[in-house]
């Protein structure tokens, strides 16, 4: 069985920013509803903190990575 996924669209910019390279100091500046954003997208395992001293940093997960596969193969109707 499948389980279906609901993401925002707040959620998804997140990611996509994640795949591609967000900058640490860009994490450090999210307002409250990016913030609940990430916190939501870390619960359900799209994203997870990375231990670094002294650094806010995340990195997208494999959840992620299938997701989008899902998500392009939407759109190219294949």
């Amino acid at each position: 069985m499948t389980e279906a996924v609901i993401i925002t669209n707040e959620e998804l910019a997140i990611l996509c920013d994640l795949v591609s390279g967000w900058s640490v100091k860009r994490s450090a500046n999210l307002d409250a509803d990016k913030t609940q954003a990430l916190d939501r997208l870390i619960a359900n395992g799209f994203v997870e903190p990375v231990d670094e001293p002294f650094l806010k940093k995340y990195e997208h997960t494999a959840k992620t990575e299938l997701l989008f596969a899902q998500l392009c193969v939407g759109i190219s109707g294949g």
